[in-house]
């Protein structure tokens, strides 16, 4: 891949990533929303508490991507660091599903985005790894 365009996805990776993670904020500290999304009802005490931690690091890995699209290169590690968050917030559904939280139907979205978004910060990180390698 031509060096500008690889460097444009990771740019691009990066970008949607810190789209996706604001948007994610949204059922995490409004309770209806989190109802609509996953079906829970139980949004009381140590929701609140948990929820708003949650949404403390989505928030600063939000900024986190935010920044290493400004020098996508230089920051390009963010690209597999992204990757292992994706993965964690995968097996933590994982978990909620197999405990009976959140049911397949409510989690499949993610997923789909999380694929989706493990694909491409992979395929970003690797093709601007080319790029360095032959510099």
């Amino acid at each position: 891949m031509e060096s500008k365009k690889a460097i444009f996805l990771l740019k691009i990776a990066f970008i949607l990533g810190a789209i996706i993670d604001a948007i994610a904020l949204f059922p995490m500290l409004i309770p209806s929303i989190s109802k609509l999304m996953w079906g829970f009802e139980n949004t009381q005490g140590e929701y609140y508490f948990a929820m708003y931690m949650g949404a403390s690091l989505m928030t600063g890995w939000t900024i986190l991507l935010v920044w290493a699209s400004i020098r996508p290169l230089e920051r390009r590690i963010i690209a597999l660091f992204t990757v292992f968050v994706i993965w964690g917030i995968v097996a933590a559904e994982v978990i909620a599903m197999v405990d009976g939280v959140m049911s397949l139907r409510s989690a499949l979205p993610s997923f789909v985005m999380q694929a989706l978004l493990t694909t491409l910060f992979i395929t970003a990180f690797f093709t601007t790894r080319k790029k360095m390698v032959t510099e």
